[in-house]
């Protein structure tokens, strides 16, 4: 499981560190993309600027000298050499940031052409000129207004820059929805590495929550005393002495010891006190000096897993030896720590040889028991046998008995005196009765425990044939039996059939002044079927509930009701046999109620 949640984890970040990856390198090419788009927009702004510039020159050149046309000052002159001085440098610079551009190439030269023609008129125009006298420039300047160079100068510029702006506008969304596009690929590139990163982080917190609930009562005493040593080793000198308790005063046993050498570090007093060893002499063993003979090489294969695996925590049974030579059962859990410079592990020892010695108790109590329970089984086996054997037997003498009364009761019935008549009354009567009695006694031994009979049975067909049965009975009585919807159960379907019989026919013989009304239901529980058989009979005291159901305990006066008293022990018997158990729930004058279940197929 650990090294599972491991290589997801490492699975994880790698995916993650590949996906930052990508958005470094996508988000650096984008950059570029934008930056290259800015160096582009930069030039466009540039070719603006020196195209303004160049427009500037020119009109500020065609000023001055008109100006001078005008004033006769010299000094407008002057300005307009310097205009014209940078003039072909600007158009230069302009025709070389256009390179890339055939248009604007063909728009400059025509600039060229236009200005250059400007300039040839000023400049004949400054020729023709004499103070006080403008007819010629006039005429000369009005000629040019008619050939319109200025005005071609200004309409090329108009479109070179009209041209640059749509460029530059066209560069600026460009460059906008690059930026755009930036920052949504960002945007769902880390919406993706967030996903990516909850995913993993959601399986492994399942992970680890399978793992926790596997060993959860151990993880959570060894945790909690881990990350105490943990934090104790992290701030030592701060904490000293709460470390000194949890270790030297703990009631159970402690030692450290180190993981090379197998050398004992450290002791605490409980297991000076419990072991019989001084501090001195734990600290000039090793643990391998506490285990018996047989248990030493299983030690060293345990302390060479747990070389290999360094960072785990162990936690086992063993045996120790104390110095008296008593050897006890321990419970031993050990986890890593680092004491003073030594790869070391902390041990806690939990001594169980109680626990081991009412352990073999309790199985030598549950292997007794079960001999008992076998040889109970035995002897009730044995007992139904000799009821059944006994009973079988009694019936032959039983009937010679009752069949010589019954003749001398019908040969010399009046003939004798009436006490005699009625001692004869009483031994046929006392006959009849004991042979009822052996004939309970040898039905009640032939519901036996086995499974042997069992199978689906249609307990609403066993109802209808013990209606059946009773249908005489029924009739006389005027007596109304309600039987709801009926389950198929695994039973015996005589002795199930006995079982309905005995009860139904007790709800019709203990009947009140009122006719009998008789319902019976069927529930389902999770693991059997509940039956009831409800009456409006005389009812039961609630302090005879348990001794109806023992065999030939009788309620009532035989003269009253008749019976041997084990019908309901019988019904007890069988209900057991089929795994569930009988009650009743009944008061005087209030009818009962018997109750029972009945176990579903295993």
């Amino acid at each position: 499981m650990k090294g599972a949640i491991e290589k997801k984890l490492t699975n994880g970040v790698a995916v993650a560190i590949a996906s930052v990856l990508v958005i470094v390198v996508f988000s650096i090419w984008q950059y570029r993309r934008i930056q290259d788009n800015g160096l582009i927009i930069r030039h466009t702004n540039l070719v603006l600027y020196q195209t303004q510039d160049v427009l500037n020159d020119a009109v500020q050149y065609e000023l001055n000298i008109k100006n001078f046309l005008l004033t006769g000052d010299s000094s407008f002159l002057i300005r307009a050499n310097d205009s014209l001085r940078f003039l072909p440098f600007k158009l230069d610079t302009l025709k070389r940031l256009t390179a890339d551009n055939p248009h604007q190439q063909a728009r400059i030269d025509s600039l060229l052409i236009y200005i250059t023609r400007n300039q040839d008129m000023l400049e004949k125009a400054i020729h023709l000129s004499q103070p006080g006298h403008f007819g010629a420039p006039t005429d000369l300047l009005f000629n040019e207004a008619t050939t319109g160079n200025s005005y071609h100068i200004q309409q090329t510029i108009d479109k070179m820059v009209g041209e640059e702006r749509m460029l530059l506008d066209q560069r600026r969304g460009n460059n906008q929805n690059k930026a755009s596009q930036l920052q949504w690929i960002l945007w769902a590139l880390i919406a993706a590495v967030a996903i990516l990163a909850w995913i993993t982080f959601r399986k492994i917190r399942v992970d680890l929550a399978r793992e926790k609930l596997a060993r959860e009562q151990l993880r959570r005493f060894n945790i909690e005393l881990k990350d105490e040593v943990i934090r104790q080793t992290a701030n030592l000198q701060a904490s000293e002495d709460k470390y000194k308790t949890l270790f030297y005063k703990s009631p159970l046993p402690k030692w450290i010891y180190d993981e090379e050498t197998l050398d004992f570090l450290e002791v605490n007093d409980t297991a000076i006190r419990n072991y019989g060893y001084s501090r001195e002499e734990f600290l000039d063993m090793t643990i391998v000096d506490i285990r018996p003979e047989e248990d030493k090489d299983r030690l060293m294969k345990d302390v060479d897993d747990v070389r290999n695996n360094p960072g785990s925590y162990r936690d086992s049974q063993w045996r120790h030896i104390k110095k008296n030579g008593d050897v006890i059962d321990v419970d031993v859990t050990a986890y890593p720590i680092d004491f003073e410079g030594h790869q070391a592990r902390m041990v806690v020892v939990n001594d169980i040889t109680d626990r081991k010695i009412y352990e073999k108790q309790l199985q030598q109590l549950n292997t007794d028991l079960a001999k008992r329970a076998t040889e109970l089984a035995s002897s009730n086996g044995e007992l139904e046998r000799f009821a059944y054997i006994a009973s079988h037997d009694l019936q032959e003498p039983l009937r010679m008995v009752s069949s010589f009364l019954q003749l001398l009761q019908k040969k010399y019935g009046g003939q004798l005196d009436k006490k005699a008549d009625q001692y004869i009354h009483y031994a046929v009567d006392g006959a009849e009765r004991m042979k009822a009695l052996i004939m309970d006694l040898l039905e009640y031994s032939r519901v036996g425990t086995g499974k042997e009979g069992f199978g689906w049975i249609d307990t609403s067909i066993v109802l209808k044939e013990v209606g059946d049965i009773f249908r005489e009975k029924i009739i006389s009585a005027r007596a109304r039996v309600d039987i709801g919807e009926m389950p198929r159960v695994w039973g015996d379907k005589v002795q199930l059939t006995q079982l309905f019989q005995n009860l139904v026919s007790n709800a019709l013989k203990y009947h009140s002044d009122q006719a009998p009304v008789i319902q019976i239901r069927a529930k389902e529980e999770p693991a059997c079927w509940q039956f009831s058989i409800a009456d409006n009979g005389i009812g039961i005291d609630p302090q005879f509930f348990d001794k109806i159901f023992i065999i030939f305990q009788r309620l009532h006066n035989k003269s009253d009701y008749s019976g041997t008293g084990i019908g309901l022990a019988i019904c007890k018997k069988i209900v057991e046999r089929h795994g569930g158990r009988i009650w009743v729930e009944s008061a005087p004058a209030k009818g009962s109620t018997f109750y029972f279940t009945i176990t579903k197929k295993p």
